[in-house]
């Protein structure tokens, strides 16, 4: 038995993943996010043990916001993604993209424009960054069981804050990038 708290790699990756489930997908629900409708996404246990949870919504101006939430088996982070497109023609509702493959929003040129949280949307120099020093998006260290449960708390925390403030992370979308206009497969049209 070692002096210090080891916790398990599967340990790790369900405390991540409980976290999503119980703060953070009820709040992007909460900001009018859904399950992406595309035959392509993943919502929960992916092909590598880990967790994905691909999350959309669509605005009046036919906005495509995608957030995808990822959660890699062996990592202390819990990664997430927000790109934006114009979708053209305009859908009336998101129900009408159900079973659309989706594959295309995850390759070049529409991967070009994504934005991971916490860490893209960082305003000047990294050293003297709030976001970039002290909230990250991961597990900090811990040496016992209840350094492990303090920085699972601080995660959470963490993570509420920000996705009870996902507009600030999109406005910031907006001020780096320029939305792509694609079909509702996501190919891009070229001269819109």
């Amino acid at each position: 038995m070692g002096l210090f708290y080891e916790a398990t790699t599967k340990e790790l990756l369900e405390a991540r993943n409980q976290l999503i489930l119980e703060i953070g997908i009820p709040l992007l629900e909460k900001k009018g996010f859904k399950k992406t409708p595309f035959s392509t996404s993943w919502f929960g246990r992916d092909n590598l043990h880990g967790y994905i949870y691909e999350l959309c919504r669509l605005t009046p101006e036919s906005e495509l916001q995608v957030i995808e939430i990822q959660i890699v088996r062996g990592d202390k982070w819990i990664k997430f993604i927000l790109n934006i497109f114009k979708l053209n023609p305009n859908p009336e509702s998101l129900d009408q993209l159900i079973g659309v493959d989706g594959l295309q929003y995850k390759l070049p040129p529409n991967s070009m424009t994504e934005m991971h949280l916490g860490i893209d949307n960082i305003k000047g120099p990294p050293l003297f960054d709030y976001n970039f020093m002290f909230r990250k998006h991961k597990i900090g260290s811990f040496y016992t069981k209840s350094g492990l449960d303090k920085r699972i708390k601080q995660l959470r925390k963490i993570i509420e804050k920000d996705l009870d403030n996902i507009e600030h992370f999109v406005d910031r979308w907006h001020e780096m990038h320029e939305p792509l206009v694609t079909t509702w497969e996501g190919h891009l049209i070229e001269g819109k």
